[in-house]
């Protein structure tokens, strides 16, 4: 085996900045050789009606194997950042014999379905090349980077007793019956250690050694926008459709970046989806939850859902607070229930955001007279983040309107959130963002500066935009905790 010829040096090196790995184009170092492909019809076309670079992806072959050990080949390093029982999370690097060395994040994929067994045709996989042709698209700073994919199937095999014609002894063969196993891998980059969840959930666990983390959330609100604006650009077109804090990983140079991208679709300017669509319950905006007509501005429901929570993290009260509060308003109410739960089961009892849409504006007000005033009575330094929070909680309730043309669009968004990234001297706006809103640019040129990297000490390490910090929960691309319904897929 061995790497791309024209591997540079930084290729060998450890974490760099997403920004620096995409302006460098590190990810061009690793290609894959051409040992043990698969040269079988029936599997490599469906990879080339999605396009995929050969050199980026590929099938192996079987090899006669039974059982199969992923991360294989690639080599894991610690244990898994994620699982979710048919996709698993690795931080690995590449595999042995290759010049390129970068720490990844691999997320293996189990293509399995309940009526038929895994093969080179299955709905599974044609899904998950999918969700691969989406990703090796997508080049920004706040979402993470596409690097290499790959295949790897096994096959389960019987013995069959057969005479040799003439008489004689009956002779054992072994017969390939049908494929056992088949997975199919992205690996991505950064291989992060912490989701937006965790993050959230670390200031009200270790407050004394959290508060590092209230400053970086005050950028947050900036970069995600930006990053789902990116998505929602003319020459992108891409819905996210499952933003939530599990799909938001936070680096090691403090940096939130957006994942996940298995329930994302294509779409065209103008036009709308709609029917049963796969979906998180809890962030699913109102339309997905009665099937009804969607556009991009789906998304925008979804990732005001999650600024919610950041907002009431700001204030003071742990990121469940709002669920809570929602939830009891609710409790009894006939609005509630969604038309589109018919039965009794988990999807149905759980809390979902666009239920508790008629007590909202209800929430806002206990945030900013209650919960924001007490705060800034009983830790005045903290005024001026209240004040600064407060007055963006009007544009989170427009992102979450329950009528979806009144909702902004993603483009709008980073000037309203603009001014949180002025509340505290360190980390400050991102370099990256402002750029991008002066330029028109998702990747800026490379500036030279070290960003500071996330420490266990919580320390900084060099200079510019982040704080240091520790923690664990969701590597970059990994599995989504928080239940998913497969409702069928959407027409776009």
């Amino acid at each position: 085996m061995s790497s791309d010829s024209g591997s540079s040096r930084s290729s060998q090196g450890p974490t760099m900045s997403l920004s620096d790995f995409l302006s460098t184009h590190d990810d061009s170092h690793f290609v894959w050789d051409d040992e043990d492909r698969e040269v079988s019809e029936a599997w490599l076309r469906p990879v080339k009606q999605a396009m995929l670079d050969h050199k980026k992806h590929k099938v192996f072959t079987h090899r006669g194997r039974e059982y199969l050990t992923p991360p294989s080949p690639f080599v894991q390093h610690g244990p898994e950042l994620g699982d979710s029982g048919s996709t698993i999370v690795y931080k690995v690097t590449p595999p042995k014999g290759y010049a390129y060395r970068r720490p990844l994040a691999l997320k293996v994929i189990i293509c399995k379905e309940s009526t038929r067994p895994p093969g080179p045709d299955s709905e599974a996989r044609s899904n998950a090349l999918k969700e691969v042709k989406t990703m090796s698209k997508l080049r920004h700073p706040h979402i993470v980077a596409y690097v290499a994919s790959f295949e790897d199937y096994c096959i389960q095999s019987r013995e069959v007793r057969r005479r040799p014609r003439g008489g004689g002894h009956a002779v054992l063969f072994r017969v390939n019956q049908r494929i056992r196993k088949h997975i199919l891998g992205i690996a991505m980059y950064p291989p992060a250690q912490w989701n937006l969840r965790a993050f959230m959930e670390e200031v009200f666990q270790s407050p004394k050694e959290a508060d590092w983390i209230l400053p970086l959330l005050h950028t947050f609100f900036g970069c995600l926008a930006q990053a789902v604006a990116y998505l929602h650009r003319s020459s992108v077109q891409v819905r996210h459709k499952d933003i939530k804090p599990e799909n938001i990983v936070i680096d090691d140079f403090c940096q939130p970046i957006l994942t996940d991208f298995g329930l994302s679709k294509h779409f065209k300017t103008g036009q709308y989806s709609e029917g049963p669509t796969p979906k998180t319950v809890k962030y699913a905006d109102p339309e997905a939850m009665h099937e009804g007509r969607r556009d991009e501005r789906s998304d925008i429901f979804s990732l005001g859902c999650v600024f919610l929570e950041m907002a009431t993290v700001l204030l003071g009260k742990p990121p469940l607070f709002a669920e809570e509060q929602l939830s009891t308003a609710a409790a009894g109410d006939a609005h509630s229930i969604s038309s589109s739960d018919t039965s009794p089961g988990p999807a149905a009892c759980e809390f979902k955001y666009s239920e508790s849409l008629y007590n909202l504006d209800g929430y806002l007000g206990t945030l900013t007279t209650l919960v924001a005033g007490h705060l800034a009575a009983s830790e005045p330094e903290r005024a001026r983040s209240v004040g600064a929070v407060v007055d963006v909680l009007p544009h989170i309730r427009r992102m979450m309107d329950g009528t979806l043309h009144l909702r902004p669009a993603a483009s709008t968004l980073y000037p309203l959130f603009r001014d949180l990234c002025d509340v505290y001297k360190m980390p400050g706006p991102c370099p990256n963002c402002e750029e991008e809103r002066r330029t028109g640019r998702a990747i800026p040129s490379r500036s030279g500066s070290r960003s500071p990297t996330l420490r266990r000490s919580a320390t900084v390490v060099g200079g510019g935009h982040g704080m240091g910090g520790h923690g664990g929960g969701g590597g970059a691309g990994g599995p989504s905790s928080g239940s998913r319904v497969d409702g069928g897929a959407d027409s776009d």
